[in-house]
């Protein structure tokens, strides 16, 4: 039997909430749950299944926007009702909702490597259009940031983490579900009106998308002046469009000879170098990063001595020590400190935390490199 877009995605979810600890009963309540708000509210407003759109969701990067409405219409019937019963029902879907967005959220950020969103077009009238791939210059930005949103860089002997993933959770959460704790600290915009976290991220983010460089045989673009971006598959060769003139000129990397032509023959196969190495870029910063430090230590102190159990493929459990900070482990040490983390405490530095935020963009310089350029480098 073939599977379908809402057997993958209650799947991966029922798996995901199972290998946080919690029963087969639970995950079969929430995933009952989810196709209830699927089948009661995004069908009869939409006219389109829910998990059907949230393939394209993924893909380009805005699946959380695209079912957080849903969290604001039942929310909004919960609190119109006078039913008991039906309040209770209405936030219990509200309550299954708000996981599920955490588990898309999460499976959007781990398959960014996998993004493969594009469409075809002619690089010229005698050209086979499927040998050839166009990503155009909204793809590429939303992929690009995909990529940024997850390069955590966290280790046990460092002294400033850059847990880019857990800040990005927690300013989508603080957004979410604590606007109102917000504006009770007097935690506010500059205006004195609330302050919209994850907006703020999602520009900072777009702002180092920008100024990703593209090398050229005309000279170096930045992504904001690219109209898009051509692959041949069969020859791994790579074009940039240049927005002002849509000429097609010839892309290259750099090599351990110096520039050359890009050699890619898909898009994830060409990688965002750091001009400065992240970590030396921390060790540089570190004397102005102190709010960075204060979120660090949490983090340590948090996951100190404390374990998750989960599956493989093949079902067998193991014990994961959260606070060996291997590779491999960052996801599992982003959602078990989002999930436990003091609100309190955190708060006030995600606001302060910003500033420190601009001074790592300002001195972060991202050049597009071939993946094996990229890995002889490092």
């Amino acid at each position: 039997m073939t599977e379908t877009n809402t057997d993958k995605f209650l799947e991966g979810f029922r798996q995901w909430w199972l290998n946080k600890g919690h029963s087969k009963r639970s995950a079969d309540s929430y995933c009952s749950g989810i196709r209830r708000v699927n089948r009661e509210f995004f069908l009869p407003i939409v006219n389109k299944d829910l998990f059907d759109g949230l393939v394209d969701a993924v893909a380009k990067g805005c699946a959380e926007n695209f079912l957080t409405a849903l969290v604001g219409t039942i929310g909004e019937k919960s609190r119109n009702t006078t039913d008991p019963t039906e309040k209770k029902r209405l936030q219990d879907n509200v309550s299954h909702l708000k996981k599920f967005i955490e588990y898309v959220v999460a499976l959007q950020d781990d398959t960014v490597a996998a993004i493969d969103h594009s469409e075809t077009e002619l690089l010229d009238d005698s050209a086979l259009d499927s040998d050839f791939e166009f990503f155009d210059h909204d793809t590429l930005a939303g992929i690009f940031s995909l990529r940024i949103k997850t390069q955590d860089r966290m280790s046990a002997g460092k002294n400033v983490f850059f847990p880019i993933r857990i800040l990005g959770s927690l300013f989508s959460t603080a957004d979410r579900y604590h606007l109102d704790m917000f504006v009770r600290k007097g935690i506010l915009a500059s205006d004195g009106s609330p302050l919209y976290l994850k907006r703020w991220y999602d520009s900072w983010v777009k702002s180092i998308v920008g100024r990703v460089v593209f090398h050229t045989t005309k000279g170096d673009y930045r992504l904001s002046e690219l109209e898009g971006l051509r692959i041949m598959r069969s020859t791994g060769s790579v074009w940039i469009v240049d927005k002002e003139h849509s000429r097609t000129i010839p892309l290259l990397s750099e090599g351990e000879n110096g520039l050359q032509p890009m050699k890619a023959k898909s898009l994830k196969q060409i990688h965002l170098d750091h001009t400065e190495r992240m970590e030396d870029l921390l060790i540089r910063l570190e004397p102005v990063l102190t709010v960075m430090r204060q979120i660090t230590d949490n983090i340590k102190a948090s996951v100190n001595g404390q374990t998750v159990t989960v599956k493989d493929k093949r079902r067998n459990e193991h014990k994961i020590e959260l606070d060996s900070f291997r590779p491999g482990t960052l996801t599992l040490v982003s959602g078990w400190y989002c999930d436990n983390v003091d609100w309190d405490f955190i708060a006030p530095l995600l606001s302060l935390v910003r500033v420190e935020l601009d001074y790592i963009a300002a001195a972060t310089r991202l050049t597009a490199m071939s993946s094996t350029d990229n890995l002889k480098k490092h």
